[in-house]
């Protein structure tokens, strides 16, 4: 079997056990905790004796988002000059695009486990899994238009909320409460803290019991409804609207703000401070 530095791996009986392995940063998710995410996903997909898969996240948290530590970027020989529109094309179309839409569109049954921070990307990936089971305390969350983003490369949240709840999370970037997430359709089950590995065992082996090929029958049919309603014209549409997003002079002056109050001794949570500060301060006023 083969084995990563940042996933844990295991199969019990017919269901495979995919964890991101990074807890001491809340599994923020680096280019290789990506790239062997979608190396363990196949593996587990391929395997014939596993009919459930469970991600889910070592540690408090299942991901607070992409790694911000401002880490190098792979280049490829011959590819786009580094910090370029075309090397941040070419990379998050490879690492978040096409990785997201691998795990949707594994033969197998997925099911996200997630707890404690599920934020931007983080949620992004959860929210590619058939199920999705939360813990109570969890923090749901995307701010990403908050600091000049377009709300994640890939916009499956109208697909799970609708659009009217969408524009109000991300025009404010305010958290989602998870019995909400769960009346709205995002979530699954909603379990108490504690419980959330033997709930998505509990489910997984439940799945497991159904006939595995009419299993995957069905998946196929519902990812395809989704597309005949147009679902992946429209991510492939946000995901270069995505990158206008990021070269717009409003995204440059925001960003070289933020760096400076991180600079000048805060480090990233003066970074956090300049994001998250004005809606705080707003938060107290009385209307």
């Amino acid at each position: 079997m083969p084995s990563w530095e940042t996933i844990n791996y295991t199969v019990t009986g017919h269901v495979a056990r995919v964890a991101l392995n990074r807890p001491e940063t809340h599994n923020t998710m680096t280019t290789q905790l990506i790239r062997e995410l979608d190396e363990a996903m196949k593996h587990a997909d391929q395997d014939f004796n596993v009919r459930c898969i469970i991600l889910t996240g070592e540690g408090k948290s299942f991901s607070s988002g992409h790694d911000l530590s401002g880490a190098a970027r792979p280049n490829h020989p011959g590819g786009p000059k580094p910090d370029t529109v075309e090397h941040r094309l070419d990379y998050e179309d490879e690492y978040y695009y096409q990785d997201n839409l691998n795990i949707r569109n594994l033969k197998t049954p997925t099911i996200a486990g997630i707890k404690g921070h599920v934020v931007l990307g983080g949620l992004m990936t959860a929210l590619m899994c058939d199920l999705v089971i939360a813990e109570e305390s969890t923090n749901i969350w995307n701010p990403s238009v908050r600091h000049t983003g377009t709300a994640g490369e890939i916009m499956i949240l109208p697909w799970d909320i609708g659009v009217r709840r969408t524009k109000e999370l991300l025009w404010t970037g305010d958290p989602l409460d998870v019995h909400e997430a769960q009346r709205c359709g995002m979530l699954s089950k909603v379990v108490p803290d504690g419980r959330l590995e033997a709930e998505c065992m509990r489910l997984a082996e439940r799945i497991a019991l159904m006939p595995p090929r009419a299993v995957q029958l069905t998946k196929r049919s519902l990812n395809k409804l989704e597309e005949f309603q147009g679902m992946l014209q429209a991510l492939e549409h946000h995901f270069m609207v995505h990158q206008i997003g990021h070269a717009t002079d409003e995204a440059e002056e925001w960003a070289a703000a933020a760096r400076k109050a991180r600079d000048e001794g805060g480090g990233f949570r003066a970074w956090l401070d300049y994001r998250d500060g004005p809606f705080k301060e707003q938060a107290k006023k009385e209307y």
